[in-house]
């Protein structure tokens, strides 16, 4: 079961789920994380948040992204997107995608 990475409610397994993909920033590196979800902190919200961190092997990593945050809807992700934009150090590119 996930969780929004936005608002924290749990997401259902029969829920529709969208996640925020992000590449990371040069020099920024989650490998001893693939495959897992991990906590990072976002100075603009002041907390820390669920993300997954994509293998090396993973269609997700075929497609230049290194973390997903999934969210519960389009209102919590077009949050979340701003945060993440916000967070330069950490990330340098953000984008959505249905699953």
């Amino acid at each position: 079961m996930f969780r929004c990475a936005w608002c924290m409610k749990k997401i259902g397994e029969n829920q529709p789920l969208t996640t925020i993909n992000v590449k990371f920033a040069e020099g920024v590196d989650f490998k001893d994380k693939e495959g897992e979800i991990t906590q990072v902190y976002l100075s603009s919200r002041r907390t820390s948040i669920p993300m997954i961190v994509t293998t090396v092997d993973s269609e997700a990593k075929k497609h230049g992204q290194d973390g997903m945050f999934t969210v519960c809807d389009e209102k919590c992700g077009q949050k979340m997107k701003n945060a993440l934009s916000k967070e330069i150090d950490t990330f340098q590119n953000v984008e959505d995608s249905d699953i």
